[in-house]
């Protein structure tokens, strides 16, 4: 649910768009290139409709099609 939105890793101060997910990492395709970042333990903005959503990365530990049934 998160591929193609735009997010900010606040703890390693990184921005870019998700490129893939698992349940348990986020694929970023930032300025630098691609970084796979783990969720567990980390505070992620995402930009969404012009909004931004705080949350805690275990918040999004789940297989991407779970989200829907939550």
């Amino acid at each position: 649910m998160l591929i193609g939105k735009e997010v900010y890793i606040i703890d390693l101060n990184i921005a870019g768009k998700v490129i893939d997910e698992t349940k348990n990492t986020i694929l970023l395709e930032t300025e630098r290139g691609r970084r796979r970042v783990i969720k567990s333990g980390k505070k992620i903005i995402i930009y969404l409709n012009g909004k931004e959503i705080k949350i805690r990365g275990e918040e999004l530990n789940l297989r991407p099609w779970e989200y829907a049934i939550r």
